[in-house]
């Protein structure tokens, strides 16, 4: 019996690891290790730190029946298996890589926003803040802009400000627009053009951009600049086709997002299955749909754009976007838990080329 070993329990580990054991087409053995027992809704964080929301789930109940769990870290990576923090090795014939990404080091005396910790912390501060306490979001993009909406509309006794080098930068000048006006609505001041290096007074928030682990690097795997895996059009790694990246840490041209989480944990799982029926794995082709900004629990955002992420056609705004973003983010749980059943664009063609040079 093939042994399929999925690193990592986020959006593109829990796709994959389901899609596997769902789809293959002789009896095989899938085993998910991830360091925690839970599900973390990442697109949900501001909403654990506003105390609006939460963003975490038991992880057995959204992995199928027939999938093992491994309480875990994984801190090697080769051709035939994984090491582990606990002691040990795990065999394996293939591995999915789907170890996701984080925030990179924080600005010393700043709190990260973008994984669990870093946001519970934060609630914890925010919780116990007096009233007019300044409260500074650095980073303009989707994090950020959701982070401090949320905060000022569920605190309105703190003085929440965002600062960014370029708001909302991906997005069309009319989105741009449309979220800095549902920000002032929402009392932030925005500060565009400024760069931050050390922390404001009250609390800061680290919202910058994301980071991969160093796993694949430190296992001496061929990464990109940003150390994601690299991986040919199958999204195999290059130098070890036996691994399979999926989600953010594989290198393809798609930006860091659940959105893309979860179809390319299906297409990892998809050339899996078909090397499973000896077949040769398809060319990966997906593709983005949409920009969805939250803006608090009322307000939002949602930019239509092409397969690679280009805005087009018109700004969807205020309640309507929110209940479109609310959606979204209530599909995504569905989704990993029955991937087939999940809506994937495919683009007019290869996502990748057919080999990466390594």
């Amino acid at each position: 019996m093939q042994h399929i070993v999925v690193v990592g329990a986020g959006y593109a580990g829990v796709a994959a690891a389901n899609h596997l054991s769902a789809e293959a087409p002789t009896p095989v053995r899938v085993t998910v290790v991830n360091p925690r027992d839970e599900f973390v809704e990442r697109i949900r964080l501001h909403q654990l730190v506003a105390g609006t929301g939460s963003a975490v789930r038991p992880l057995r109940p959204l992995l199928r029946p027939g999938v093992d769990l491994r309480l875990d870290t994984v801190t090697r990576i080769g051709a035939d298996g994984v090491a582990l923090a606990g002691g040990g090795d795990l065999a394996a014939d293939r591995i999915v890589y789907a170890v996701g990404s984080g925030t990179g080091p924080a600005m010393p005396g700043a709190l990260p926003v973008r994984h669990l910790d870093g946001a519970v912390a934060l609630r914890h501060r925010v919780d116990g803040a007096a009233a007019g306490t300044p409260l500074t979001v650095v980073g303009g993009g989707l994090t950020g802009i959701e982070a401090a909406s949320e905060l000022a509309e569920a605190h309105p006794h703190l003085r929440v400000r965002l600062v960014a080098g370029t708001l909302a930068a991906g997005l069309s000048r009319a989105a741009q627009d449309a979220v800095r006006r549902g920000l002032e609505a929402l009392g932030v001041e925005v500060r565009e053009g400024e760069h931050v290096d050390a922390p404001r007074d009250g609390i800061t928030v680290d919202a910058t951009s994301f980071t991969v682990p160093d796993l694949a690097r430190d296992s001496g795997l061929a990464v990109d600049d940003a150390g994601r895996l690299r991986v040919d059009g199958a999204l195999r790694g290059v130098d070890v086709p036996t691994v399979v990246a999926a989600g953010d840490a594989a290198s393809t041209p798609l930006r860091m997002s659940c959105q893309t989480a979860i179809p390319l944990g299906i297409a990892a799982a998809g050339t899996v299955l078909a090397e499973l029926r000896g077949e040769q794995p398809r060319p990966v082709s997906v593709g983005l749909t949409m920009t969805c900004v939250s803006l608090g629990r009322r307000r939002g955002v949602v930019q239509p754009t092409d397969r690679l992420d280009v805005p087009r056609g018109p700004v969807l705004r205020g309640r309507a976007a929110a209940l479109v973003k609310e959606q979204v983010c209530r599909a995504t749980v569905r989704f990993v838990r029955h991937p087939a059943r999940a809506v994937t664009r495919a683009g007019d063609g290869p996502l990748l080329p057919a080999t990466v040079p390594a």
